[in-house]
């Protein structure tokens, strides 16, 4: 009797005497279990996918409009508002010069324009130096790596 590779080892296994259709059943159950595993995995988390879709999109219309109902009472508040006069730069305290305070608050001005914020200078003072300038220097030098 001619065996093939499968039939031969099924029999050897179990002690039974396998067919190539019952050996080809059980294959394509399996596999088409598995594959029919796959596609309601899919299904679920793409209908998982809409449901939190359509929640943020509830969340964001609603951000929105608060935004822009804040935005309509904001310039609602702004119209009424009277003009405040420019703030001042900060005073030059501990010797300071009026130039290098008026270039420090320059700075600090663009860099809130950058970033879109109103920054503002409220004070200036100088750092105190914690080493001589000259040890300063050389711990510098001595603990450069090689």
């Amino acid at each position: 009797m001619y065996y093939n590779t499968a039939q031969l080892l099924a029999s050897k296994l179990s002690g039974k005497d396998y067919t190539a259709t019952d050996i080809a059943s059980v294959v394509i159950t399996g596999m088409s279990v598995v594959f029919i595993g796959l596609v309601l995995l899919v299904l679920f988390v793409s209908i998982y996918g809409g449901i939190f879709n359509k929640r943020n999109q509830k969340k964001k219309a609603a951000e929105e409009a608060a935004k822009k109902a804040a935005e309509a009472e904001k310039a609602k508040k702004t119209e009424n508002k009277p003009v405040q006069p420019a703030v001042n730069a900060p005073a030059a305290t501990d010797g300071i010069e009026e130039e290098i305070v008026a270039v420090i608050a320059a700075a600090v001005a663009a860099i809130g324009e950058k970033s879109g914020k109103k920054l503002v200078v409220k004070s200036i003072k100088r750092s105190v130096s914690q080493r001589d300038p000259w040890a300063a220097a050389g711990l510098v030098d001595n603990t450069r790596p090689f």
